[in-house]
């Protein structure tokens, strides 16, 4: 009875940090795609820019004037 106490106690301390690790970082991106049509044909361009943070303590956001 004693090792089942234990397993499901270590399964639930096992679960939570699981959620919790997965949930401390945050992504996000921007996609920006231009077609530029010419003579020649036409051309596509993708710029795609991420930004990644972790922790609980994000940088600040930068202050406009």
């Amino acid at each position: 009875m004693k090792k089942l106490i234990v397993l499901s106690m270590m399964g639930v301390l096992a679960a939570g940090l699981t959620v919790g690790i997965s949930g401390c970082s945050d992504e996000a991106s921007v996609t920006d795609k231009q077609t530029v049509k010419g003579p020649g044909g036409t051309t596509t361009v993708t710029d795609k820019k991420e930004v990644k943070t972790s922790g609980d303590n994000p940088p600040a956001p930068a202050h406009t004037p």
